[in-house]
């Protein structure tokens, strides 16, 4: 079981590894995220799915700033 930090780590360096070229579709993203609820074990004061989705809208949010 892994920690918050490392799960958000993980779920950024997923993110960087697709080489996305723009942000992804409202579909894409809750793909992505449940792809991910799914490999991820980490304790969470609040709900996996919703922590997983923060972090990758914040990822996106911070790349794609100038797009």
């Amino acid at each position: 079981m892994m920690n918050r930090e490392q799960a958000k780590d993980v779920v950024e360096m997923e993110l960087r590894s697709l080489k996305l070229t723009k942000p992804m579709m409202a579909e894409e993203m809750t793909s992505f995220c449940r792809g991910m609820y799914k490999r991820l074990q980490f304790k969470s004061p609040n709900e996996r799915l919703a922590d997983i989705r923060r972090w990758a809208d914040d990822w996106q949010s911070t790349t794609f700033r100038n797009t």
